[in-house]
């Protein structure tokens, strides 16, 4: 389970709304990572007292034990890591995190709408302030370099659509990010995992990703979607 926490004072545990919920399933065998978002204003029952509300009240009222019970009881799940078996496994990271990982990758290559254009300065503006981390005003929509806190702000985007469309624009940044990573030597990755690593909260270790991130070119990501699939 990732959780991608609305954290203005780069704090990763409970009392944090986990606005990015991202069920992640890595097969070993072959390679594939399949993503699927859930929705964080999903109506779900979010503690073991048959408490319902939007889900990612779960990990704020909980932290990630508490969400990945939710998800897991919910959803029919049995999250753990393949490799570890560690139950309950997850990984939660803030902006700066994010921001940081995609600035040593070098930044992405993004395509901005005019919607998204309008309106993703001001959330630029607020990334800079809440992280400390150094951006600039982008100038115009269509082809667009964005450096890790544009590529934050843009996966934050939400006021010109819906959370569908906010979510798939979270994995399109995790694509793209990805590929760069895939595509880099060792010695950036390594750099991406010491940066990023203090700044994250999860139940596996950097010993744990170490032998998985010296061999990154047999991973893919294959599918990725968002639940639920309708509003109805």
């Amino acid at each position: 389970a990732l959780f991608g926490v609305d954290s203005r004072d780069s704090s990763v545990g409970k009392g944090n709304m986990s606005d990015v919920i991202i069920i992640c399933n890595i097969n070993q065998e072959t390679g594939e990572i399949k993503l699927v978002s859930l929705f964080r204003d999903t109506y779900l029952n979010v503690d073991d007292k048959n408490g319902y509300n939007k889900i990612n009240q779960a990990y704020f009222v909980g932290g990630p034990k508490q969400a990945v019970e939710a998800l897991n009881r919910n959803l029919d799940l049995q999250i753990q890591d393949y490799m570890t078996f560690k139950i309950n496994d997850y990984a939660t990271f803030n902006w700066k995190a994010v921001a940081d990982a995609i600035n040593i990758l070098g930044g992405v290559d993004v395509e901005l709408s005019k919607a998204e254009f309008y309106y993703i300065n001001a959330y630029i503006t607020e990334t800079v302030e809440s992280t400390g981390v150094g951006s600039y005003q982008l100038k115009s929509a269509g082809p667009n370099h964005l450096d890790g806190i544009q590529a934050v702000a843009y996966a934050r985007l939400r006021k010109m659509d819906t959370d569908f469309a906010r979510t798939e624009r979270q994995r399109k940044i995790i694509q793209l990010s990805f590929d760069k990573l895939r595509q880099a030597n060792f010695s950036v990755v390594n750099n991406v995992m010491e940066v990023v690593f203090p700044q994250i909260l999860s139940s596996i270790t950097l010993d744990d990703v170490i032998p998985a991130a010296k061999n990154l070119t047999r991973y893919h990501i294959g599918d990725t979607a968002g639940f639920p699939e309708a509003r109805s």
